[in-house]
This record gives C-alpha cells, structure tokens and sequence, in this order.
C-alpha cells in the first residue's frame, strides 16, 4: 500500500457521501480522477489489503427496534442450503456459520432486524418452515454499542 492508497482510504474512512457518484468525491478530495481511486481499491481488495467495502444503516433511526441473532443447530450437509435460504429473506442483515462447541451446539446465525419482536419471530417461523430446521435460539438485543471501524491515522 502507499501513500495514493492511504490518502483514499483515509478520505473514505468516515463514510461515503450520499451522492450518486460518490467515489468522485472521494477523488476530488485526494486530487486524482474517479478511475482511478475505483482501481487502487479493487487492487487493494484484490490484495487483502482492504476486505471489503460497506454499507452500515443506522438501523434505529430507520424504525428497526428490534433485533434477533437466531442460532440455529443444523446438521452439516445442510448448511449451505439453509444459509442461503436465510439470507435470502430482506429482513435478514447476517448469516454466517460458526463451528458448534460441546456446551453450544448452535453452528448457524443469523440476524434479523424488524420493528419489533414479533416481526422477527415472524421471521424465524418462515426460516424454520422453509428450511424445515426448528433446533434454534432467539437472542435480542437490548442495548447497542456505539460501532468503529479500523481507522487510518491522519
């Protein structure tokens, strides 16, 4: 990584603007065209250098007041099917596998935002019916931590 790419990260570590071309403002900000800083970041993806590029909602202000990591215990060679079944539910943010342990047997999770609790218990009754797996948690959360991300020095 050199310098080009830490003045765009930097440029870019504290959000995009809500612009329709955003990566030309970033650009602006750090003198070069708009080509170019979309090529340093796929070549910094490409090196692991970054990991990926996001979009976080405050999902609070939305409306969201409600949210359920469901941990579901599912045999393996169902795994695959039933993450890509969760995640292709809109209210659904994560899905991701995890290895199960003795004293928590739970290998699936997933995360579900709604309004309030019974949307995301409607939302688990739907997983459980199309997935035809019904050995989970619903964990909910009751109070958000202020989120970061890694940052670059000035």
């Amino acid at each position: 990584m050199d310098e080009a790419d830490r003045r765009i990260l930097v440029a870019a570590q504290d959000g995009l603007p809500l612009e329709p071309e955003p990566y030309a403002i970033v650009a602006r900000r750090v003198g070069m065209s708009e080509q170019e800083v979309l090529a340093r970041l796929r070549g910094m993806l490409e090196r692991g250098e970054v990991r990926r590029i996001g979009a976080s909602l405050a999902h609070r202000r939305l409306g969201f007041g409600a949210n359920a990591m469901a941990v579901w215990r599912v045999p393996p060679e169902e795994v695959e099917r039933f993450g890509r079944t969760a995640a292709g539910f809109a209210e659904v943010s994560h899905c991701y596998e995890r290895r199960a342990g003795q004293e928590w047997p739970y290998n699936l999770y997933v995360m579900i935002h709604g309004r309030r609790e019974a949307d995301c218990e409607r939302v688990i009754r739907r997983i459980c019916e199309r997935t035809g797996q019904s050995d989970y948690v619903a964990l909910y959360s009751t109070r958000e931590f202020k989120k970061t991300w890694s940052r670059i020095g000035p």
